[in-house]
C-alpha cells in the first residue's frame, strides 16, 4: 500500500508564521493609534476654530470684545473666578446652534456630553460638556499671538498638562495642545518644557508669546490686568 502524499504546516513552521503576524501587528498598531489620534486632532482643531469665529462674530457686536459676561441679557461680567463654560455658553444661539462643538469625546472634561438635553438646558453648558478653556479680557485688537482659546488645562495657573488620558487635562497625553490665537488661527501646538509642559512661545514673539504661564515663573505680558485663564469645569 502506498502512504498518500500530504502536505501539512509543521508545528515549527506554525510558530514562525504566527510570530510573524505578531511582530507586523505590532508595527501596525501603533501606526493606526496615531492615525487615529491625528483625525481626532483635526476634528477638534476644526471644532475650536469655529468656537473662535463665533467669538470674533460676538465681538462685532460688542465694541470688539471678545466674550466677557455669564449673563448676556443683563449684563452680568464674567470674572476670573468663573469657568469658561459659563462665558462660552453665551455664543449660544445666535453664533453657535448648540453645545455639541465644544466637546471632544475622549476628554475627561467632556464626560457628560451629548447626554439628552432639551429647552433651555440645550443651550447651557453644563459641568463635563466643554473641552476648552478660555482668556477673558481680550479684544479683536490684542496682539494677534496672543492666546485666546486652548485644550482644559490640568493646572490653570501653570498652563500644564499630563500624561494620563483619563484625567482632565490629559486628552492629548501630555504632547500637544489646541491653540486659537487672537486672530483665529490655530494649530495643534507640540509642548515643550522639562519639569513642566507649557504651550509653547510663539516663533514671531519669543517674549511675550502664547505660553500661558513661563517655566521660570514670569507671567507672560498679555496676562495682566483685566484678563485671565478660565478654564473648562
Amino acid at each position: 500500500m502506498k502512504t498518500p502524499n500530504q502536505k501539512a504546516f509543521t508545528l515549527i513552521e506554525l510558530l514562525v508564521v504566527i510570530s510573524i503576524i505578531a511582530i507586523l501587528a505590532g508595527i501596525a498598531l501603533p501606526a493606526f493609534t496615531a492615525v487615529q489620534t491625528k483625525g481626532a486632532q483635526t476634528k477638534a482643531l476644526s471644532n475650536a476654530k469655529q468656537i473662535g469665529m463665533a467669538c470674533k462674530l460676538f465681538a462685532g457686536d460688542y465694541n470688539g470684545n471678545f466674550p466677557l459676561y455669564t449673563d448676556v441679557a443683563n449684563k452680568t461680567l464674567a470674572t476670573n473666578g468663573s469657568d469658561s463654560n459659563a462665558v462660552l455658553q453665551t455664543l449660544m444661539p445666535d453664533y453657535l446652534p448648540d453645545k455639541s462643538i465644544f466637546a471632544i469625546p475622549k476628554s475627561a472634561f467632556c464626560r457628560n456630553a451629548g447626554t439628552a438635553s432639551t429647552g433651555a438646558n440645550a443651550l447651557l453648558l453644563n459641568a463635563l460638556e466643554n473641552e476648552w478653556a478660555y482668556v477673558l479680557g481680550l479684544t479683536d485688537t490684542s496682539n494677534s499671538q496672543w492666546p485666546l482659546i486652548a485644550s482644559g488645562f490640568a493646572a490653570p495657573a501653570a498652563g500644564t498638562y499630563v500624561d494620563d488620558e483619563t484625567a482632565q487635562g490629559g486628552i492629548w497625553r501630555n504632547k500637544a495642545a489646541i491653540v486659537i490665537r487672537c486672530d483665529i488661527s490655530g494649530k495643534v501646538e507640540k509642548l515643550v518644557g522639562t519639569t513642566t509642559k507649557v504651550v509653547p512661545r510663539s516663533d514671531s514673539d519669543p517674549t511675550n508669546a502664547f505660553v500661558y504661564t513661563a517655566a521660570s515663573g514670569n507671567v507672560p505680558a498679555w496676562l495682566g490686568a483685566g484678563t485671565s485663564v478660565l478654564n473648562p469645569k
